[in-house]
């Protein structure tokens, strides 16, 4: 039976595609991913340029506040983590904004949201931000706030770009000139392309997992176990198998 409240996002799609049964613990069974430091970094750099650009007020000291105003403590190991890793955002957008924020673009629309259709199904989306420039291009970019920078062919193929892309023509009526993902951390913004096949296969494949979804198929993919947030919690995995399987061979070695 088709989920009739079923929504298509990247999230949702991205989540099935590393393993369905994990889709059905987030979605279905409504457990949360556990709040770890880089989430909280994560969320806090995104909350405090979405509150920078939307006052207006285009200063370093405005940034700053806005990162004061925005700063999740939580998810931390202890204060002092907590510390070191607000230095860490204080250093990421002095570097953002000598290299960005001081020559804004004419507009700029962040976390944007979007709403339209991939098939039957309802598609929804929030974009980090868009920009449009004097001679009317518009860019769309994507923050990413981890340590890791990805190489230009993950770039061009990222699913979450491409999905984007279409949200963009169906629901906010324009095609993007440039498409481009920011790593903060590395204060680069790395640009790409995509082509129409590129969109339509990143809808289609949307679709193929729509209906696997609504066909309740949450096989659980073991092979990433080491990499998922319910490795130590999820009945499935490898890894808390292994450190059962651990503490009844020490059970025994304590017995002998």
């Amino acid at each position: 039976m088709r989920d009739k409240a079923f929504k298509i996002s990247y999230s949702r799609i991205n989540t099935y595609l590393f393993c369905p049964y994990k889709y059905k613990l987030i979605y279905l069974e409504n457990r949360y991913i556990p709040l770890n430091g880089d989430i909280s970094f994560g969320n806090s750099i995104h909350k405090t340029l979405d509150y920078f650009y939307k006052a207006g007020v285009y200063t370093y000291e405005a940034l700053l506040d806005s990162l004061n105003c925005c700063w999740e403590s939580s998810g931390y190991d202890n204060n002092q983590e907590a510390y070191v890793s607000y230095l860490r955002a204080v250093d990421l957008l002095k570097n953002f904004w000598d290299t960005y924020g001081k020559y804004p673009p004419k507009k700029i629309s962040t976390e944007h949201n979007f709403k339209s259709t991939i098939g039957q199904y309802p598609f929804i989306g929030i974009i980090d931000r868009i920009d449009e420039y004097e001679d009317g291009t518009k860019e769309l970019v994507d923050y990413k706030t981890h340590r890791i920078i990805w190489e230009q062919e993950k770039i061009d193929n990222d699913l979450q770009l491409s999905l984007y892309c279409y949200g963009c023509k169906v629901a906010l009526g324009f095609i993007p000139d440039k498409i481009a993902i920011y790593f903060l951390s590395h204060n680069k913004k790395i640009y790409t392309t995509r082509t129409q096949e590129q969109i339509d296969n990143a809808v289609n494949l949307s679709v193929e997992v729509a209906k696997k979804i609504n066909n309740r198929e949450f096989t659980p993919n073991k092979e990433k176990c080491q990499l998922c947030d319910f490795k130590y919690s999820c009945k499935y995995s490898k890894l808390k198998t292994e450190e059962n399987n651990f503490k009844v061979t020490l059970a025994d070695l304590v017995k002998q």
